[in-house]
């Protein structure tokens, strides 16, 4: 429990650091009172969730779409390493390693910092634009093919949450901070 309240609290600050909104968070988990890396999976999305597999996680925690496409936008903060993204790099299909729907530039320098093979240590900012600022540039990256990861991708990619991550990208900051769920 200890790990998480510091995790929690470390989020907070270097969010809160960072430019985001400041709001006061209960400490300690509600759902018991042991903590495992092996409990996270199947709670938390994967990188490579296609857009019904996030809705369907989300909905299992009775969060709605424009929940779900907000939280998102914590990847705006925070790194990557290399592996969790890398088959869009390298093996996205048969028919085209690179995953097409990633801006080609971006791609391109993606690959320079995480080539084939890479040290497994190595890591990239979520957000290649302004990656220590808590902004809407999340959504923006998404609307010009610089989503890291396939479940960011795609909630631009896909007819239904492609509406609502235009607006997120054309909302101005103080705008988008009103549309996040804050407790």
């Amino acid at each position: 429990m200890k790990a998480e309240t510091n995790l929690t609290f470390g989020f907070c600050v270097i969010k809160t650091q960072a430019g985001g909104p400041s709001f006061n968070v209960e400490l300690g988990r509600r759902d018991g009172l042991v903590l495992k890396a092996s409990l996270v999976k199947g709670n938390l999305p994967e990188p490579g969730f296609n857009f019904s597999q996030l809705h369907a996680m989300f909905a299992r925690n009775n969060l709605c779409q424009i929940e779900m496409i907000a939280l998102s936008g914590a990847h705006t903060l925070g790194f990557s390493h290399c592996s969790r993204f890398a088959n869009r790099l390298y093996s996205f299909s048969s028919s085209s390693p690179v995953d097409p729907s990633l801006n080609q530039d971006y791609a391109k320098q993606l690959m320079d910092g995480c080539p084939r093979n890479v040290d497994p240590g190595i890591a990239i900012n979520m957000d290649p634009v302004t990656p220590q600022t808590f902004d809407n540039v999340y959504f923006q990256n998404l609307v010009n093919g610089k989503g890291l990861f396939t479940s960011d991708e795609v909630l631009f990619t896909d007819p239904a949450s492609q509406p609502t991550v235009k607006d997120f990208a054309n909302s101005s900051r103080a705008i988008l901070m009103e549309l996040l769920p804050l407790p």
